[in-house]
């Protein structure tokens, strides 16, 4: 009975003492992407979730190296939900960060 309990207390310790071992913090005043100049939406129906960064972009190469078969390069450009998350991009602080002009 005393081990039973004392593996239920055990449990229950675990459970509760679970802290967030995250170390990323949103900042205050977040830059947000969709004032940010190399924001672009695919066209007016898309979310602001699929919109895409223009300060990091790709060149697809489709299906060269699977079947031979080589197309006209192709420049594609990161979602900005990707740029924001990867740190060598623009990171959660936004580094990349340029205002659009409000002109």
């Amino acid at each position: 009975m005393k081990g039973f309990l004392l593996i239920l207390f055990s449990l229950l310790e675990t459970t509760f003492s679970i802290v967030s071992t995250s170390t990323t913090t949103i900042p205050k005043d977040p830059k947000l992407c969709v004032n940010c100049k190399f924001f672009m939406k695919e066209s007016f129906l898309t979310p602001d979730a699929y919109s895409k960064c223009t300060k990091f972009s790709f060149i697809e190469h489709d299906d060269f190296f699977v079947n031979g078969i080589k197309r006209p390069e192709t420049k594609r450009y990161y979602y900005c939900s990707t740029a924001r998350n990867f740190h060598h991009m623009c990171g959660i602080e936004g580094k990349k960060f340029e205002e659009k002009n409000k002109n």
